[in-house]
């Protein structure tokens, strides 16, 4: 039958084919950069190869224009690619305002970014990406909460809470929501970090090696309880031998306030002026006490040099730096059975070749006596009965401090020391 047509008509109708063909490949040319693939022999390239939702799909016209249907990793490659434009277009609409980190020691545990939607007032959050994109979901307190309260530690004993505000220099511009982000952004620092005891253990308190070598805090929380206000757990963020600059950790937005301190001045205010002294222990160890809280000073090795260092008592007693015998000597016989002399109320006495050290026994309250050429902490006091008493009259009644012994003796006042708090 075909064979009957004229030639001539044949020839029409391959013509009309011819040019519908081209005028679709050169429609489809349009949403396509030849360049960019570097060769026209598309039937050599493998979907895979493509990551573009334009390229796809121009690829899938190609395919259904020849084959009449597109497989399934095509239809996989599309599907994925529509779903990141979706994500892209959405990210572009959420400016980010801040970013936590929580981490142990420095191994990375969990990152979360926040953002705000200015056309709707919205914030957002998200704790997880697709192709480095934020998955931006609605900010949910309750969730963040809920996240952040179930992340435990491993090796150590706390976690470390780190944040970033970025809404100072990028919200200038939108200062009627300037106010309203920043209070969201200080809530959701306090709620994250009461959400975990964890991170209150990784929170420092001022010592002598911050003053000795400052550097190495640079980034760390401290705990400066002298400072007055609602929030005083501030960051070092500059430190030189001359001086140390903190700023406010739990209320950051829209800027952090900054203390300057000399060092001279924060020794003073918050080093060991302010932990008063109980009592020379045994082991090189001191007790001492500043607000109702424990603090025990031991010797530590740093750079082969030995300094003495406060520690609460809490947190020493949970190390694993304190040897075995310190831990059971603090726990039993200075909590437990209170048996030590205290310095409050220590009276020195001294004649031309001797001195001797009168002080009272935490536990009972009775008075001991001690001779050696220096307060040692090793010294062996002794309770002060009849003989002990007569070896005083004999020995020092000719010091300037024996009338005030005396009365102490006949007396034997009752001790006024503080109520220890090993907490």
């Amino acid at each position: 039958m075909e064979n009957k047509i004229p030639i001539w008509k044949r020839a029409a109708r391959f013509a009309r084919r011819l040019y519908h063909t081209v005028n679709n490949y050169r429609q489809m040319s349009k949403d396509i950069d030849f360049r960019a693939f570097g060769k026209l022999e598309y039937d050599s390239i493998t979907t895979d190869e493509v990551k573009d939702l334009k390229k796809l799909d121009y690829i899938k016209r190609l395919n259904l224009a020849k084959k009449g249907y597109i497989d399934g990793n095509l239809k996989k490659l599309l599907a994925q690619g529509k779903e990141k434009e979706l994500l892209v277009n959405h990210d572009h609409k959420i400016v980010p305002i801040g970013n936590f980190r929580i981490l142990e020691s420095d191994s990375l545990l969990c990152t979360i970014k926040f953002g705000f939607q200015f056309n709707t007032h919205t914030f957002f959050m998200a704790s997880t990406t697709h192709g480095n994109i934020p998955l931006w979901k609605t900010y949910d307190g309750r969730g963040l909460r809920q996240s952040v309260s179930a992340l435990h530690p491993v090796e150590k004993s706390s976690l470390r809470f780190e944040h970033s505000f970025y809404g100072a220099d990028r919200l200038q511009n939108e200062r009627k929501d300037s106010r309203s982000i920043a209070a969201f952004y200080n809530d959701a620092v306090q709620l994250t970090f009461q959400s975990n005891p964890y991170f209150k253990e990784s929170i420092l308190l001022p010592s002598e090696q911050v003053v000795s070598d400052p550097i190495q805090y640079v980034g760390k929380q401290f705990h400066l309880s002298e400072l007055e206000g609602k929030y005083n757990i501030m960051t070092l963020t500059e430190a030189t031998e001359r001086y140390l600059v903190f700023q406010s950790f739990l209320e950051t937005a829209p800027k952090s306030e900054s203390l300057y301190f000399g060092m001279q001045e924060f020794k003073e205010r918050f080093l060991d002026s302010k932990i008063e002294l109980i009592a020379y222990l045994k082991h090189g160890l001191q007790l001492g006490i500043h607000k109702g809280i424990l603090y025990v000073r031991r010797n530590e090795e740093v750079n082969g040099h030995s300094r003495l260092q406060w520690e609460t008592y809490k947190k020493l007693m949970q190390s694993k730096e304190i040897s075995a015998q310190e831990r059971l000597y603090l726990s039993k016989e200075v909590i437990i059975k209170k048996n030590f002399v205290v310095e409050k109320d220590a009276i020195v006495l001294k004649n031309n070749e001797r001195t001797a050290f009168l002080k009272k026994h935490y536990g009972t309250g009775e008075w001991r006596f001690a001779e050696g050429e220096k307060n040692q902490e090793e010294m062996h006091f002794r309770p002060i009965v009849g003989s002990v008493l007569r070896h005083i009259d004999r020995h020092y009644s000719h010091s300037k401090n024996f009338p005030i012994a005396l009365v102490k003796l006949k007396n034997n006042l009752a001790v006024q020391t503080v109520q220890m708090k090993p907490s």
